[in-house]
């Protein structure tokens, strides 16, 4: 666990919209109680250049499946400060679980873009939109411990 992880990459990160999918389904609204669900993955790769690409992606469905589904996903370029940055064997590291529960420093502004974005595009249906808090769950309060992906 590297409890300050941001100390490891340079301050100059470049955030972008990795991707939207928005599916407006045709069925018919079921008297019967309908669910939300909302799920968050993080993936993080090594690149060549010294650093890491961080993607955060998050889903809503309905169970049944009713009204949409939606997944939107933004990433972010970071560098390694490469005084730091022997510190550790990268490869052993888990990046994904690090940048989930000590990565605030990126995660944060991903979340907060998705959330924007999220809220925009349910509001476009005429409804009040869907607000979701711009968190994301750390690993010790994880819902779902077999849903290991992040």
């Amino acid at each position: 666990m590297i409890k300050n992880l941001s100390e490891y990459f340079l301050p100059e990160q470049e955030f972008y919209l990795q991707s939207i999918n928005y599916d407006r389904l045709n069925s018919v609204m079921s008297k019967e109680e309908v669910f939300l669900n909302c799920t968050d993955n993080i993936h993080v790769e090594r690149n060549e250049n010294n650093g890491v690409k961080v993607t955060v992606t998050r889903e809503l469905f309905f169970e049944p499946g009713e009204m949409f589904r939606l997944s939107v996903a933004f990433g972010a370029d970071l560098q390694f400060d490469l005084q730091r940055a022997e510190e550790y064997d990268w490869n052993e590291v888990n990046l994904a679980e690090e940048f989930r529960d000590n990565g605030d420093f990126v995660i944060l502004n991903l979340m907060s873009r998705i959330t924007l974005l999220i809220a925009q595009i349910t509001s476009s249906f005429g409804q009040q939109p869907l607000i979701l808090p711009p968190g994301i769950s750390k690993s010790d309060n994880k819902m779902n411990p077999e849903k290991n992906n992040t």
